[in-house]
């Protein structure tokens, strides 16, 4: 009678330690935890309860002895009643906490890797070397050696230590689903893919006001006809950038730097898109103003250009220009 009593009254006892066990937690201020790739389960676990996040350890390991399920490392956020289910739920589901990332129109592909290590979405580095292989922009049918271009400035949300490519995918499927209505036309330019986007970089570069860009594409185009040397700044910055030379300033010799991108030496269009256009780049490359312009040059007070048709000109808007300098 006695060993009845006792048993009885364990398991009362252990039936009020799992109800407790299984009971939520609340948690009143946003909590976010790291768990580093690599750490075992029972780490996790125990990581979990330092935290306060659930009661007992038991509560975890009895859910993992019934489900089975990978715990995934990375950083997860909790608020609210939380339960064991609950957190259980979120770490094999991998269910990251993630990070608002706001990708502005223009940026390049060195912008955005220095964007995504300052977040610590992944390694700049990392980043660079898939989106600059050309493994990875031939994996998406494009011609060009590199990502640069493809990836649509937007916002996003990404988590910590995500994977370059899986950054990368995600704004090129992003770039593909916002110019779908664009798309169809550009054949109809008599252009391809990769031209349009090149030719929408270095518009988007040039200015940022809506009502030039229709007429600095038609410069670049009324060039194109003409076979002139496009002769686009922006290109040689980039092509400075390419070797680390960017300093933040362009200087008269750097318009002779031997680099394919340096439109100032080489005909026709740069290799790749010199940056990540904006939509209404994108559509001003293809609807260009019906206009003769073969030269612009920048109001330094007003920062809008000044367009022209012959070279004089240019060369005495120049020196109007200068002089306001």
């Amino acid at each position: 009678m006695r060993k009845l009593v006792l048993l009885s009254a364990f398991f009362i006892m252990l039936l009020v330690y799992l109800t407790y066990a299984f009971l939520p937690v609340y948690v009143s201020e946003t909590r976010t935890i790291d768990i580093p790739y690599g750490t075992p389960t029972v780490k996790i676990i125990d990581t979990l309860h330092r935290e306060g996040l659930i009661r007992s350890r038991l509560s975890l390991i009895l859910i993992h002895v019934l489900r089975k399920e990978k715990l995934e490392a990375g950083e997860y956020e909790f608020s609210g009643y939380v339960s064991p289910f609950d957190v259980y739920e979120k770490l094999s589901k991998g269910i990251h906490k993630l990070h608002r990332i706001v990708v502005a129109e223009g940026s390049d592909l060195y912008d955005i890797a220095e964007l995504l290590e300052k977040e610590k979405v992944c390694k700049k580095e990392d980043f660079l070397r898939y989106a600059m292989s050309e493994t990875t922009s031939r994996s998406y049918g494009l011609s060009t050696p590199t990502m640069e271009g493809f990836l649509f400035p937007d916002t996003y949300l990404f988590s910590k230590n995500t994977h370059p490519l899986k950054v990368i995918d995600t704004m090129y499927r992003n770039f593909l689903k916002k110019t779908v209505d664009l798309r169809p036309r550009v054949a109809e330019k008599g252009l391809s893919i990769e031209e349009w986007v090149i030719v929408a970089s270095m518009i988007e570069k040039e200015t940022f006001w809506e009502n030039e860009k229709p007429l600095i594409a038609a410069v670049i185009y009324n060039r194109l006809k003409k076979r002139m040397k496009l002769q686009i700044d922006p290109t040689v910055i980039y092509a400075l950038k390419r070797k680390g030379m960017w300093e933040g300033r362009l200087k008269k010799e750097h318009l002779q730097i031997d680099d394919p991108y340096n439109t100032y030496l080489y005909f026709g269009l740069p290799p790749t898109p010199i940056c990540n256009p904006g939509l209404s780049s994108l559509k001003a490359a293809l609807e260009p103003a019906n206009v003769r312009y073969l030269y612009f040059v920048v109001d330094p007070k007003r920062k809008r250009h000044i367009f022209s048709t012959t070279y004089s000109q240019h060369r005495r808007n120049v020196a109007r220009m200068r002089k306001r300098r």
